[in-house]
């Protein structure tokens, strides 16, 4: 699925981490002007609530605290040296704006960072649910081998007999073959602590 591009940014809540200067009071207006709300502190203050933002500026001239992976960063660089440019790539800024700050680049700013962090995002549910599908079908075929053993049946009758149950219970497929792994582990540590018990009482 693609994501979206987001080209309006009215309404939208920026916490501007900066020292009070010339810089500061350009991008502060200038976001206003876009329609931002915008709230103002020294780039030492953590007061900061997640997700009361949704963009965070900060200077990276100076080490910064990343406010929440969940929120588009965007950097202001002063000097282009490789360790302060290594900053930005190592907090992962969705974006970066030149000093001294001037009204003409930050929409642009602001266009990347939203648009860049939204297709990281998207990434990242992508990759969780892969995950969760391939977990999924390692319970899936666990299921498959302890029916084909209890009942000496085939991979694709074990498959059926799964499905038939998984639909009848009203659950996904996945969701009856972890059913099926639980109740058998459960089984073996229920027969492991009853042997465990025999043998002592031998003893």
């Amino acid at each position: 699925m693609t994501t979206p591009v987001r080209s309006n940014f009215r309404g939208a809540r920026a916490w501007v981490a900066l020292p009070q200067d010339q810089n500061r009071e350009v991008l502060a207006r200038t976001l206003e002007r876009l329609g931002l709300q915008v709230t103002e502190r020294d780039p030492d203050d953590t007061d900061f609530a997640a997700g009361s933002q949704d963009v965070v500026f900060v200077d990276a001239d100076r080490d910064f605290l990343v406010m929440g992976s969940d929120i588009p960063h965007i950097a202001l660089i002063g000097m282009e040296a490789p360790s302060r440019l290594a900053r930005v790539v190592r907090h992962r800024a969705a974006s970066v704006l030149m000093k001294p700050v001037r009204p003409t680049g930050i929409f642009t700013a602001l266009f990347l960072a939203f648009n860049e962090h939204a297709i990281r995002q998207r990434e990242m549910l992508d990759r969780e649910s892969l995950s969760r599908r391939a977990e999924g079908r390692r319970v899936v075929v666990k299921a498959i081998l302890k029916i084909m053993q209890e009942n000496g049946l085939t991979d694709d009758e074990a498959y059926r007999e799964m499905r038939v149950a998984s639909m009848a219970k009203r659950i996904s497929i996945e969701e009856f073959a972890a059913e099926v792994v639980a109740a058998s582990t459960s089984s073996m540590r229920l027969a492991g602590t009853a042997a465990h018990e025999r043998k002592t009482k031998q003893t």
